[in-house]
């Protein structure tokens, strides 16, 4: 089956030719793709060497980073990429091809800035082209919409929704901003709308296989590592913007994602997703619950930080004091949930990490 959905320049409006599915917000169409779609880049050289207005010195550059930001919300499959391509160019020649063209396979432009066509076979896409119109003026930035050139990087983004099987959510009764828009004006990447969509169609789903403790008994083991540090230890205190609350909640969050096949930036794009209040989403996939992998450390202390920022820059949080220090925070967090998904209670995981506290070494778990 082909399926020809036509993207438009930011100020003309179009029919497409149907939409099979409906979601919350969002419009899709209903097949997808089941394994990772390989778009062959085949847009050659800027004219005389120009630079972009975003810095881009190739058009694969933009590319390439609207891919990149649809993989962030997209767990069964990932965009993949072969630039430079030099593959022959058609529908149903087996490869995904984008590139400048002077027509849509031979017929006129009209109005499009942009074309993506897919063919499906069942429910499965099974090949697809974008093709962008050479034509036109183009350029790449960030903003709102410029007059004279049509911004590349999120019109190539629009097309390659469009590759994953999504429509256009304005055409179909819905009032949402989104990129996916057939007008997205100065949506220039993903809202919560188009997140969601990609969720939707391709996130794994789900708690995940590995289990974690009860919010309460978290608390309670956070509440305790902070009476060691300042009684025990003797530490003073430092200055926090995350309370006590949001951080048991949140590095346990980071956490779950991570052990439950989340990469470090998809898990810390779902817990601010969390916190921002735009969406719960699934984990990233499915591990054996005897082989439970924590991150390592580096990337958990990362985290921790960002979420302070976050705490401090965006939630405007005011000041707190806390006797355990950021890493402390993370490494021993860490070791108590590493306790509990390898069997141990509350109370011997809390016993283990004390005694790792204490230098007398780590203490083995409880399967």
């Amino acid at each position: 089956m082909i399926r020809r959905i036509a993207v438009l320049a930011f100020s003309v409006g179009l029919i497409l030719t149907a939409g099979a599915g409906q979601a919350p917000a969002y419009w899709y169409d209903g097949p997808r793709w089941a394994i990772n779609p390989v778009m062959s880049l085949q847009f050659g050289t800027i004219s005389n060497g120009v630079t972009l207005t975003d810095g881009s010195t190739t058009w694969g550059q933009p590319a390439e980073a609207s891919m990149a930001i649809w993989n962030q919300y997209m767990d069964r499959v990932q965009f993949r990429v072969i630039r430079d391509s030099t593959a022959s160019t058609g529908l149903g020649n087996g490869t995904n091809n984008v590139f400048w063209s002077s027509s849509i396979y031979g017929r006129s432009w009209e109005s499009y800035a942009g074309y993506a066509l897919w063919l499906s076979s069942g429910s499965a896409i099974t090949e697809a082209d974008v093709l962008m119109n050479n034509q036109l003026s183009w350029d790449s930035y960030r903003g709102n919409v410029r007059s004279g050139a049509i911004d590349f990087r999120r019109l190539v983004m629009h097309e390659f929704g469009h590759v994953i099987g999504l429509n256009h959510p304005n055409e179909h009764g819905q009032t949402v901003a989104a990129v996916m828009n057939s007008s997205p004006g100065s949506t220039d990447t993903l809202t919560s709308d188009d997140i969601s969509a990609a969720q939707f169609l391709y996130s794994v789903g789900g708690s995940g296989s590995v289990s974690f403790p009860a919010r309460n008994e978290s608390m309670d083991f956070r509440t305790q590592l902070e009476t060691k540090y300042r009684d025990g230890l003797r530490r003073g205190n430092s200055t926090t913007y995350v309370d006590a609350e949001g951080d048991i909640v949140w590095l346990s969050e980071y956490f779950r994602y991570r052990v439950n096949a989340c990469t470090h930036a998809q898990a810390q794009i779902r817990v601010f997703a969390q916190i921002d209040s735009t969406g719960t989403f699934g984990v990233c996939g499915v591990v054996s619950s005897s082989a439970v992998a924590f991150p390592p450390r580096n990337e958990a202390l990362d985290f921790r930080n960002a979420l302070e920022a976050k705490y401090r820059d965006d939630l405007k949080r005011g000041p707190g004091q806390s006797a355990v220090d950021n890493e402390g925070d993370v490494v021993w967090i860490q070791e108590y949930l590493r306790y509990r998904v390898n069997r141990c209670s509350h109370a011997v995981a809390i016993d283990k990490v004390f005694a790792q506290i204490d230098g007398r070494g780590v203490q083995a778990v409880c399967r």
